[in-house]
């Protein structure tokens, strides 16, 4: 559903971008042809209608068109970054914490999972050294996550390399990321930061349902 409504929001915005252009060229072209018609009429053909190839008028007339057409795509762009418009598809936030030497997932604003690595001593068989959590974070598929991350301490870095993420989460700082993963799986990942003696004690592992 959600995923669905993504590419709404992008097809639509894509629509609008090419329907904005078609306008705003047939404005400017009808424009031109209504000032050289009534140029002509006027009998002021010399230097308008004529001579194209050295006119200064032409020239100017289509700088400036691709000047404002091109303005006007950054300004669209400068609102689409100040309102962060990802926010309409997002299901949820997730505000991730770097602890020395642990994670703090905060999820649907309510729930706090402190995640730990667990000792040799509970592995059970097929468990992965280093990579287990005693508490996992849970997530759906199919889904657009937004994810907070920042630390409290030291500079850790939150690495999914399944995924292709590596974020800093530094203190005094909270960096976004977008996530969204298609399949059910379970991703894991580590601290990719050197944050003190326990750093290679800091796993990462979420399953995607």
């Amino acid at each position: 559903m959600f995923l669905f409504s993504f590419w709404i929001i992008i097809l639509t915005d894509s629509i609008i971008i090419l329907f904005s252009f078609v306008l705003f060229v047939s404005f400017w072209i009808s424009l031109f042809m209504f000032i050289c018609f009534f140029c002509f009429l006027s009998n002021h053909k010399t230097n308008l209608l004529f001579n194209f190839s050295s006119n200064k008028f032409i020239d100017t007339f289509w700088f400036a068109l691709g000047v404002f057409f091109i303005l006007c795509l950054l300004l669209r762009l400068c609102i689409l970054i100040y309102f962060s418009s990802i926010n309409l598809v997002c299901f949820d936030l997730c505000k991730i914490v770097g602890y020395q030497w642990y994670w703090v997932y905060y999820l649907f604003e309510s729930n706090t999972i402190f995640s730990n690595l667990i000792l040799e001593s509970d592995y059970f068989i097929g468990d992965m050294r280093l990579l287990q959590c005693n508490h996992i974070l849970v997530l759906l598929s199919l889904v657009v996550y937004k994810f907070w991350l920042t630390a409290v301490d030291v500079i850790h870095s939150f690495t999914l390399p399944c995924l292709g993420i590596k974020v800093d989460c530094i203190p005094g700082r909270c960096n976004e990321l977008i996530v969204l993963n298609t399949t059910s799986s379970t991703v894991y990942g580590q601290c990719s930061e050197l944050c003190g003696v326990l750093h290679g004690f800091m796993p990462i592992v979420i399953n995607f349902i």
